[in-house]
């Protein structure tokens, strides 16, 4: 678990909400059922106290305050997934300390991909849990895929290899990159990288001698 999320508050829409169940998202059958049920729907996220600033007394550590924040987990295979539950019910099977706050499915979407999450994870302890894959949480959002795969390409090979060393541009139906050193940047791609990269540009990237 990753409490490090973003805040996100409740809209006013949702200010009578009771927390019942949003079926329609819960009992969705494939992807294109679940997309849909979210864009008109509501789910419900945790929200946790987190301390962002801490002290010793005593030899015990002791937060000095803190805030709000929504809650990710992390999967064996590095991957994040932001959590929230299509009812009151589901986010107290997993936790019940945890604040409920009422969303639309179209904001929780937001919220994943402002945390550089890669899911939107529902019910994970149940009834039924569900996974929302980032290509999916894009159209949800209403960002250009093409723009949101280039930024993800960008921001993951210069934190590898520094900042300016590669371009990635659009080309076509590919991401295009153009590195100082074509073979490990190729390598580098070739790693769990490419499995995220993939996922939202299915046509692939091409990798130029810079």
């Amino acid at each position: 678990m990753d409490g490090k999320g973003r805040s996100l508050a409740a809209p006013r829409r949702f200010a009578s909400d009771d927390g019942s169940p949003d079926m329609p998202i819960r009992e969705a059958i494939d992807s294109f059922s679940l997309t849909t049920a979210l864009r008109a729907g509501r789910v419900v996220v945790a929200v946790v106290a987190v301390a962002d600033e801490t002290t010793e007394v005593d030899g015990v550590t002791v937060d000095k305050s803190s805030e709000m924040s929504l809650v990710s987990m992390i999967a064996k295979d590095g991957r994040r997934g932001l959590l929230a539950f299509t009812g009151i019910d589901a986010l107290r099977a997993w936790d019940p300390s945890a604040r409920p706050v009422p969303v639309s499915g179209v904001d929780a979407a937001r919220a994943a991909i402002d945390d550089d999450c890669e899911a939107l994870v529902l019910d994970v302890a149940g009834p039924r849990m569900q996974v929302v894959p980032e290509a999916d949480l894009v159209v949800l959002a209403g960002l250009d895929r093409w723009e949101h795969a280039r930024n993800v390409a960008t921001r993951i090979l210069t934190e590898r290899f520094g900042e300016e060393k590669v371009r990635v541009i659009k080309v076509g139906e590919r991401l295009q990159v153009t590195p100082s050193d074509a073979s490990i940047v190729s390598e580098d791609l070739a790693s769990s990288v490419t499995a995220r990269i993939l996922a939202l540009v299915p046509e692939g990237v091409e990798v130029l001698d810079g």
